[in-house]
């Protein structure tokens, strides 16, 4: 199963309207027949017979839109080709309207069979133009598995790599403090500015060749000689300017980091010396006259003025798509959520049917136009009113990472061990979670999965509470 790309992606504008009628399915339940055995899936069924490109994107209202509930894996599967056909066309989409430099991932119609043919249970809603059928979204959800021989939600293992994402939403709040609107670090270029690489540079007193070096790796075909639309943004600063901290007097690691509001675990993981078991992390660049900390380093070690700190680490952040000067903080778990998670019952074996989470449920499809919010919500709704789900996770394209932060879910750590049969687990390193990894995988195949899984999820529990209590208001 290709895991690149594979992960739930929306498509079209976030969009919110009154539902537009469904059938009465219980959440959680099979999508088919009673429990009787399908028969075999039929051959690939053949294209859409329009012209996704020509089809519209829904209104906030969801006017002219019916809702289906397929009843069986075999409806699912004879909408294939044209599930493919709109999260191609919703990706593309999406990727005019955040403009940007290279196609967004979208879901691949082998990924998209398979999650229908293993999917158990599988049940889920499309949305479809009322007047001619045309498939405006979708939406699959299942029991959460996993086929890794050992796997943990855990949020504050080194593995995970979510210290840096929480040491960059300190960052976002000390900027924020200082009265900072955008992140000083980029330089957005202005309607009424010089757009050559050689006026901005001039406006900004750098060197040309240094602003194209520090812009090179985000900006593939920049030069010396390049010119820039109106809003582009610009790195101006490097990482020892911006992700480095040097203290102005003595102090422990532990009071470091409540001063720059960053948690001591996290501060302690940046600044882990290369090498260090789980931290694998290049030491940064310093400023002049700067001290690197000492070695080992422990929350009560004592620093010296001038020593420079870690404080951030912009190049082990996930590339999600947002305005690179954007100053705005990530959602990401503070270890909460994973320790929930991880308490959930689960069982099963992973070189077999997988180990099935029975109170996690996963979206494991979606791409719409215009429609993605309605269709999430819309499930949210269902499973916080039943009694079969607690959570709700998914992984998350990283295009799509702020469409689902705006719907409520968080980014969780998620670990795991991969090993052949027979192997000893004991001697395999932890390492971040690869959804779509069969278990007898070895660490050194993980890469051909792509990027490490973006992992988010939701707590149902709060949502099912305030339901209960407005009814319970109701009745009285």
């Amino acid at each position: 199963s290709p895991a690149r790309g594979g992960a739930a992606q929306p498509g079209g504008d976030d969009t919110e309207g009154a539902p537009a009628g469904a059938d009465d399915g219980r959440a959680g339940g099979d999508a088919g027949d009673g429990g009787a055995a399908e028969p075999e899936l039929p051959v690939l069924p053949g294209p859409a017979r329009y012209n996704f490109g020509t089809v519209r994107t829904c209104s906030r209202e969801l006017a002219g839109t019916v809702l289906l509930r397929p009843r069986s894996r075999h409806e699912w599967f004879a909408c294939l080709v044209e599930m493919a056909a709109l999260a191609d066309e919703a990706a593309a989409r999406a990727a005019r309207r955040l403009k940007a430099r290279a196609p967004l991932p979208s879901l691949p119609l082998a990924y998209i069979a398979d999650r229908i043919d293993m999917d158990e249970p599988l049940w889920g809603y499309q949305l479809r133009d009322e007047k001619n059928g045309y498939l405006l979204g979708y939406i699959a959800v299942t029991t959460f598995t996993t086929w890794a021989r050992e796997f943990s939600w855990d949020s504050t293992h080194p593995a995970a790599h979510l210290a840096a994402m929480r040491a960059a939403n300190a960052r976002v709040r000390r900027l924020q403090a200082e009265g900072y609107e955008t992140d000083p670090a980029y330089h957005v270029v202005g309607d009424d500015e010089p757009q050559s690489i050689r006026s901005i540079a001039a406006r900004l007193g750098m060197d040309r060749e240094t602003l194209v070096r520090l812009n090179r790796p985000r900006i593939a075909q920049l030069t010396q000689k390049s010119r820039l639309e109106s809003g582009s943004a610009l790195l101006v600063t490097t990482s020892a300017d911006r992700d480095v901290h040097v203290l102005g007097k003595a102090c422990t690691v532990e009071e470091a980091a409540a001063r720059l509001g960053v948690e001591t675990a996290d501060l302690l993981a940046l600044n882990a010396p290369e090498g260090a078991a789980d931290a694998p992390l290049p030491p940064p660049s310093l400023p002049a006259g700067a001290k690197p900390p000492p070695a080992p380093l422990r929350a009560h070690t004592k620093l010296k003025r001038g020593t420079a700190l870690r404080a951030s680490y912009r190049e082990g952040e996930p590339d999600v798509a947002r305005p690179p000067a954007e100053l705005a903080e990530r959602a990401v778990d503070d270890g909460s959520l994973a320790a929930a998670l991880n308490a959930c019952t689960r069982g099963g074996d992973p070189a077999d049917t997988g180990v099935v989470w029975e109170r996690v449920a996963e979206i494991s499809l979606l791409a719409a136009l215009g429609c993605g919010a309605w269709l999430v919500a819309l499930c949210i709704d269902e499973l916080a009113a039943g009694d079969t789900y607690d959570f709700i996770v998914l992984q998350a394209a990283l295009g799509a990472v702020p469409f689902y932060e705006k719907l409520g879910f968080v980014r969780v750590g998620a670990v795991a061990r991969y090993a052949r049969s027979g192997e000893d687990l004991s001697t395999i390193p932890v390492v971040p979670y690869y959804h779509w990894a069969a278990s007898d995988q070895s660490t050194a195949q993980l890469d051909q999965f792509g990027d490490v899984s973006y992992m988010m999820g939701l707590d149902l529990r709060p949502a099912r509470a305030s339901m209960r209590a407005r009814a319970a208001k109701g009745k009285k």
